[in-house]
């Protein structure tokens, strides 16, 4: 046993972010790939090579982003089985999702994939209410809601510059959807739910699917633990294709639609960078920029940055909302419930929530250069004294000491041999808000579910 720092091994991704939060930062070595898509058979071999830097560096805590880092070990105790790398060394281990859940390890069948994510010591920080409710109404433990954030990274913090001569407005993305000019077919009995919770969304914004699926319209019941596993899995499988639709009504809800709009409205004072614009979507666009220092000094210098959400969020933000404002750059973004938690509207950034206040506010900033500039500067103090990566990994660590799962700073360290476990009623929910204010939100945007009680 000896006192020193919490040791957490980590992907390239966050190594800075976990250093710059005051932890011993191990590097995970090199395999042959991080894709989150992977294969078992591949996680199977790169087990092989994490296992042995776990032990050797006695690691408490392994971080990283989508399951990049998830990886497989034949069981100690029961060498004819497979098991998480972690689990078995009784590490705890900590997925940060910036997609949702059921998008990523794509090449994995889904009854593994789901039994995977009932593990106990596989904690899965998901960003938004939505997500992170329905994941633990359909059985998986440990589900922990903390909003993105920033890369810790070398911030220009001085006065915006002059904005380049062409577009006044940018958008940086992809389009939400490529259903629309797909052949995929979809079949009528797997649209009712989707349309049906849409149509909810559109006159109660903040009515996430599940409450619509499982509550107030009993599609169907939840899994339930004395379900066998392959049941389990199959009902969420279920669940998420009855989904899609509202997933697709989302998408352009969110996104799409605002593209199109503006690129009619504005023309070439309009800019969308990003790829598939004109194969899904026949818009003009100029190309993904790859590189991540020049993307981020165009959010700095274009006037307005417009951040529009994916059609897989349904109340929380995006990782934009973290980059453009740490960045400097001016945010316009779509109204979104979970917004106001993390910053002040007309502050520190500034929303919209349909297309008429869309081109008011543009109109409006595009004639307040002063404003717009105070503006950016506010939300980047924001950002990084509150929405760093360096913050969240500081409050997951807390949460985890708290909970009993990780050593107090100070104490005695001793090697755990048994799976990590948290112990949690429903979603942890570790965001501390910032002391933000922002004005008073739209009737019915966080309306629960009391009065909407289906009789029994």
């Amino acid at each position: 046993m000896s006192r020193r720092p919490l040791r957490i091994a980590t992907t390239k991704q966050l190594e800075r972010s976990v250093r710059e939060a005051g932890f011993d930062t191990y590097l995970l070595p090199e395999i042959s790939s991080l894709d989150i898509n992977r294969s078992l058979k591949d996680r199977l071999v790169d087990g092989a090579v994490y296992r042995p830097f776990l032990q050797k560096h006695d690691i408490e805590l392994l971080l990283d982003f989508d399951a990049g880092a998830l990886t497989l070990v034949p069981s100690s105790s029961e060498p004819d089985r497979m098991s998480l790398t972690t689990a078995d060394l009784g590490i705890p281990y900590v997925s940060c999702y910036i997609d949702p859940v059921t998008s990523v390890m794509a090449n994995v069948d889904w009854k593994d994939h789901w039994q995977l994510l009932e593990s106990a010591g596989w904690i899965k920080w998901v960003w938004e209410y939505g997500h992170a409710e329905e994941l633990t109404r359909l059985g998986i433990p440990n589900v922990l809601r903390l909003p993105m954030g920033a890369s810790n990274d070398d911030f220009d913090t001085s006065s915006l510059p002059d904005p380049d001569p062409g577009p006044a407005v940018a958008f940086m993305g992809h389009p939400a959807s490529s259903w629309f000019r797909s052949e995929r077919a979809i079949q009528p009995s797997q649209l009712y739910a989707g349309f049906t919770a849409a149509a909810v969304q559109a006159d109660m914004p903040g009515i996430p699917f599940h409450k619509t699926y499982f509550d107030l319209y009993q599609f169907a019941e939840p899994p339930k633990p004395t379900d066998d596993p392959l049941v389990r899995a199959n009902k969420s499988a279920q669940y998420y294709t009855q989904k899609f639709a509202y997933n697709a009504y989302l998408a352009v809800k969110q996104r799409d639609r605002f593209a199109r709009f503006l690129k009619l409205k504005l023309g070439d004072a309009f800019e969308l960078i990003g790829d598939h614009w004109k194969r899904d979507c026949n818009l003009p666009h100029t190309p993904r920029i790859w590189d991540m220092k020049v993307l981020h000094e165009r959010m700095r210098r274009v006037p307005i940055c417009l951040n529009l959400q994916k059609g897989c969020l349904e109340t929380g933000l995006n990782i934009r909302h973290f980059e453009i404002t740490g960045y400097g750059g001016f945010m316009l973004t779509y109204y979104t419930p979970e917004l106001p938690g993390c910053f002040e509207i007309g502050k520190e950034c500034d929303v919209f929530r349909n297309e008429a206040e869309l081109l008011e506010k543009i109109n409006y900033y595009a004639t307040h250069d002063t404003e717009r500039r105070e503006i950016a500067a506010a939300g980047q103090r924001r950002t990084l004294s509150n929405h760093l990566y360096s913050h969240r990994v500081t409050t997951v660590v807390k949460l985890l000491r708290d909970a009993g799962v990780l050593p107090r700073s100070g104490e005695l360290v001793e090697a755990s041999t048994s799976a990590p476990r948290i112990l949690v009623d429903g979603v942890a929910d570790a965001f501390l808000q910032p002391n933000v204010s922002s004005p008073a939100e739209p009737a019915g945007s966080r309306v629960g579910m009391e009065g909407l009680e289906v009789p029994t």
